[in-house]
């Protein structure tokens, strides 16, 4: 049913699934990139703090049954069909409701972490904020809001305060709210009017890695409740730094869900070492603008000797296809030779051949759908089981 803004559905089918969402506290968290890295990384510090956690997020790379994590492994595709089958019965009983498929996985979530006794719930927005479906969380006790940056326009707003305003509506009165400081004033005057006396600024961090980044907002979320040991080692399939590093042959391999402006500037100023580029991206609303920082990057230096143009498989929006990316990419000014293959897994063999051929690293960016149709290829390949692949911490 594609996008539906507002919680009529979800109020309306949780309180026919008997409010399982009340059920567990939450920590609920927003933004425009990072906020994922941020939930998974909330979850794994809770484990390591002995609580049962529950991880709702999206999207998922290969299987839909990821977006639901307890203790960091994804619920089995068992569960995951029975506790839909009860979505379902809800969503017919008369009046009959239509929930989206955003809206479906976030209550099956609900029922998953309240069948399960879950003590803390780690809850990430779709896309949005106030209006998103995962706004009614009354029993959150903590918000949090990562970056704010140009993205779902169509949706949020056109400008950065709107889409902050539409971010920070995950705010309760007299529930904390930690944020990342924001450059534009305009966009902290949104926050800090909606937030008031519960906000928390935090700088926003000049160094490190996009992952590392996020530490200093899992440690006051820490901090604030209680939680004295630090998370362990976090993985992030498809997302955290070393996974899928060695997924070619005397190649280092690195995966990047960027996929906005903002996300693909911050991961490609992190390369250092000449690498092949393997860019797939989703339909985008301006696609010249989330190009910009691509290009920008390309024109400077040796970094990115090659490039490989594929078309993701999935994914809630169209690929764009090589044959435009490449237009666009040249009428843009890029100059590297350019290789172009459609199907992402022979895509990413030629691309993992070039980098062996110019000794060059391996960078595969562009949308995070791209990163799960090589996982799932790569665990095929390999005889890997999937949901091994796929645990969190």
């Amino acid at each position: 049913m594609g996008v539906k803004l507002g919680v009529e559905n979800c109020v309306k089918l949780l309180s026919r699934l008997g409010n399982p969402h009340l059920d567990f506290p939450s920590i609920h968290v927003a933004g425009s990139n990072g906020k994922g890295s941020v939930c998974v990384q909330l979850s794994a510090a809770a484990y390591a703090n002995g609580c049962k956690v529950g991880l709702f997020t999206s999207p998922h790379l290969v299987t839909v049954e990821e977006r639901i994590r307890i203790d960091g492994r994804p619920i089995s595709p068992e569960v995951f069909d029975r506790l839909l089958g009860s979505v379902m019965q809800a969503a017919r009983t008369e009046p009959e409701c239509t929930p989206t498929y955003f809206e479906t996985t976030f209550l099956v979530a609900m029922l998953a972490f309240s069948e399960a006794g879950i003590g803390r719930g780690i809850i990430e927005t779709g896309l949005g904020g106030e209006f998103d479906a995962t706004n009614v969380l009354t029993k959150a006790d903590l918000c949090i809001l990562t970056t704010i940056s140009k993205e779902h326009s169509e949706f949020l707003g056109d400008t950065l305060p709107e889409i902050a305003a539409a971010k920070v509506g995950i705010h309760q009165p007299g529930v904390p709210l930690i944020a990342l400081q924001h450059d534009d004033s305009h966009v902290r005057e949104v926050i800090e009017h909606k937030a008031g006396h519960d906000l928390f600024w935090l700088p926003r961090p000049t160094t490190g890695s996009t992952w590392s980044s996020h530490s200093a907002v899992v440690a006051a979320a820490g901090s604030h409740l209680g939680w004295q040991a630090r998370a362990a080692d976090c993985v992030w399939p498809g997302r955290s730094p070393g996974y899928g590093e060695e997924w070619v042959d005397g190649v280092t391999t690195r995966l990047s869900a960027a996929h906005n402006a903002e996300s693909l500037a911050n991961d490609l100023a992190e390369v250092t070492s000449p690498s092949v580029v393997l860019l797939g991206m989703s339909r985008k609303a301006d696609l010249k603008a989330t190009l910009e920082p691509v290009v920008s990057a390309f024109s400077e230096g040796d970094r990115f000797p090659r490039v490989v143009l594929t078309e993701p498989k999935s994914g809630r929006n169209p690929a764009v296809s090589v044959d435009e990316l490449s237009e666009v990419m040249r009428s843009m000014g890029v100059r590297q030779p350019t290789t172009i293959e459609k199907a992402p897994e022979r895509a990413f063999e030629m691309a993992g051949g070039l980098a062996r051929e110019i000794d060059a690293e391996l960078l595969v960016i562009g949308s995070v759908y791209l990163v799960g149709d090589l996982l799932e290829y790569v665990v095929e390949r390999n005889g890997l089981e999937l949901w091994d692949e796929l645990m969190a911490h």
